[in-house]
């Protein structure tokens, strides 16, 4: 046998033992995606009862700056993909069947538990400062409130939010150790335990909604961390003396990539800094703004992200541990036209959307029309976002595949100092408000991504870019198709087009108007995702056709066997 031929076989061998250490990308994808769907559309109708509840003034506006501390942690450092998370399931992988394995969940379960417990507890006692750090502003609008009442708000919040820093840690870990058994149904499912909380504090009858607000986000975080269970048990973690004497194999490994992890994660929520201590100077209700375009914005990035990262972080570490570069960017390929596939009609579709999707969901009780139009300055602007987002959010795994978590950590802290002269001058020297932070943030993505693709490409050699060119123009152009023809029908069907005498025999006549602009954003939407995937596979989008004769290739009935038996 010739050295090319064992070479090849070589190959072979290691690309069957990368299929087999993770499940089919696609099954987890569309499983994961499924589920973190349910979670955003539970996190969704939080927001709708938030909003409905509380309007764009002083609960919401301290919820949000305590959130920002506590809540934000929960959804970094406890979601899948996060820090904890990322390290725990690199970690593990490679030693889930030690004997020792439970020994080192238990020390990584430990160990981190008391550090963040440790922060909590620092957040509690400082809660008066942060608060001044994290709204630093005098409040504009005084009809509303005052600075002094929104510092007393926020500081409540936070103190009663402050264990959540504590429960996210051991979050994060249980998702990494579910996800390393293949145990992707609890971590996927369990934010919406968070907002079935929130949503059920907010309707029980109480006299303080910012005490209420918060106890429910404190009682869902620790109901995220109890449905972890069934897959931290998995792992069978249990005690031993020298928890704190001796390090177990794999320890300083995860302590290696955790911290890196931890700022590089949280170079978001830093960002997120930045822009309060900029919006805390602008109109009161300003900052809820932001935050709720941004939450339109996170409903499809989250559900791709999140859905996207689960399966092909432990491809791409297999990949890199077999030594498969070639495998490993054709993967990265394969998973960023997906994510574009799916992305741009979904921008396409809020783009166009925007106002009546807003007015469908939030206006009603307290939050009015013009807050509508202040949420949708910001989502215009945002939503350009996700194509960059997914793409960097994407080229970071591919980073920690080779346990490299300096270089996103390097580069994050200089998207901070950007981001900085970035708002100064849009929001400081232009005057843009809004509509300034929210366009120093879409920039801030786009650099961000730059940056990670240069550093690749330096790492791993040429990313076969030019041969995504034709498939990445299809699906703008379809995605084009798409936007006009959803916003041509949102417009043009008209309210009489459901008879409101129809819903008074079903009882909900006073919902007519609600749901004949749900059934006319559904139908726009629904024509535009047709014409678009019809624009697609006209044009022989390669993945599209693969996708369809997967799909072509489980409906077709299987034929039984031919018996040649004689009776």
């Amino acid at each position: 046998m010739s050295d090319a031929d064992a070479e090849s076989e070589e190959n072979i061998a290691s690309e069957v033992l990368v299929e087999k250490a993770a499940p089919g990308l696609a099954k987890t994808f569309s499983m994961v995606a499924l589920f973190t769907l349910f979670s955003k559309f539970a996190g969704l109708a939080r927001d709708i009862i938030i909003n409905k509840a509380l309007g764009l003034g002083l609960v919401q506006d301290a919820y949000n700056y305590a959130y920002s501390i506590t809540g934000t942690i929960l959804v970094l450092f406890g979601g899948q993909g996060g820090p904890f998370h990322s390290a725990t399931m690199t970690t593990l992988l490679p030693r889930k069947t030690d004997a020792d394995s439970s020994k080192l969940v238990m020390q990584i379960m430990v160990w981190t538990g008391l550090l963040m417990a440790l922060l909590s507890l620092v957040v509690y006692l400082l809660a008066p400062y942060l608060a001044h750090c994290l709204a630093n502003g005098e409040v504009k609008g005084n009809e509303l409130y005052t600075t002094h009442e929104r510092w007393v708000e926020i500081v409540k919040q936070l103190r009663i939010m402050s264990p959540l820093i504590f429960v996210s840690s051991l979050v994060g870990i249980g998702c990494g150790i579910s996800n390393t058994y293949n145990e992707h149904f609890w971590p996927s499912i369990a934010p919406a335990f968070a907002s079935a909380a929130i949503i059920a504090f907010i309707l029980w009858p109480h006299t303080d909604h910012g005490s209420a607000l918060a106890m429910g986000t404190l009682v869902g975080g620790i109901g995220q961390l109890l449905v972890q269970l069934p897959g931290i048990l998995k792992a069978k973690p249990q005690l031993f003396s020298d928890i704190f004497r001796k390090l177990q194999p794999g320890m300083k490994e995860y302590l290696v990539m955790v911290l890196p992890l931890t700022v590089s994660t949280s170079i978001g929520t830093l960002i997120g800094y930045v822009d309060q201590a900029f919006a805390s100077n602008l109109e009161a209700g300003d900052w809820s703004a932001i935050c709720n375009a941004n939450r339109l914005v996170q409903l499809p990035l989250g559900i791709l992200v999140t859905a996207m990262l689960v399966p092909i972080g432990p491809i791409f570490r297999e990949q890199v541990l077999s030594g498969k570069i070639d495998g490993l960017k054709n993967k990265l390929r394969q998973a960023l036209t997906l994510m574009w596939f799916l992305a741009l009609p979904m921008s396409a579709l809020l783009l166009v959307e925007g106002r009546q999707i807003i007015q469908l969901l939030f206006q009603r009780g307290e939050f009015t029309a013009h807050n509508t139009e202040m949420v949708l300055s910001v989502l215009i602007i945002l939503v350009p976002m996700i194509f960059f987002y997914v793409a960097r959010d994407l080229l970071t795994r591919v980073f920690y595949g080779f346990e490299d978590s300096q270089t996103p950590f390097r580069i994050g802290v200089m998207a901070i100092a950007i981001k900085y002269f970035l708002d100064w001058l849009f929001v400081t020297q232009w005057h843009y408000g809004t509509a300034g932070i929210a366009f120093a943030t879409t920039l801030m993505t786009i650099i961000n991504l730059c940056w990670l693709f240069y550093f690749l490409r330096k790492k791993i050699g040429k990313l076969g870019s030019y041969s995504m060119v034709k498939p990445v123009l299809v699906m703008f152009l379809g995605s084009l198709l798409c936007g006009f023809s959803a916003f041509n029908l949102v417009n043009i069907i008209p309210d009489s087009f459901i008879n409101q005498r129809f819903f008074a025999h079903f009882l909900i006549a006073p919902h007519a108007l609600t749901i004949l602009a749900a059934l006319k954003i559904g139908i726009a939407s629904s024509a535009g995702i047709l014409l678009y995937v019809g624009f697609c596979y006209a044009l022989k989008l390669e993945e599209l056709h693969l996708f369809a004769n997967k799909i072509g290739a489980k409906l077709k009935p299987t034929k039984a066997p031919v018996s040649t038996e004689r009776p």
